[in-house]
Order: structure tokens, then sequence, then C-alpha cells
């Protein structure tokens, strides 16, 4: 089961027939917010920081649908 971003929640409690939020505007937020995903599942305090590699992977099995 994949968890919902911050930014899709948002999106869905603010999106209606009286807002429209810009398609660039939310796929901006949502690119920004998976770097941020990524940056800290990368951070092990006691290892330093892993390879992208394992925060692209951590972020594709948790959010990817």
């Amino acid at each position: 089961m994949t968890q919902q971003t911050a930014v899709e929640w948002l999106i869905q409690i603010v999106s209606g027939p009286l807002i429209k939020i810009p398609q660039d505007v939310i796929e901006q937020a949502k690119q920004m917010e998976k770097e941020q995903i990524i940056k800290a599942a990368c951070y092990d305090p006691f290892l330093g920081d892993l390879p992208v590699t394992e925060g692209e992977h951590y972020y594709d099995k948790t959010y990817s649908k």
C-alpha cells in the first residue's frame, strides 16, 4: 500500500470547483517534496549520507502508485 504525500493531501483538500491550482505549480510542489523526501531518506546519522539510489528506492516503494 502506498502512502499519500503532504502535497497530494493538500491538493485533495483545497481542490474544488471554486479553487483551481495551476498544474505547473502542483508539479513543482510535488517535485520539490520528492527531492526533500529522497534527501531525508539518504541521511543516516550513524553511516553518513547513503547513495541517492537508496532514497529513490524508498520514495518509489512508499509513494509511487
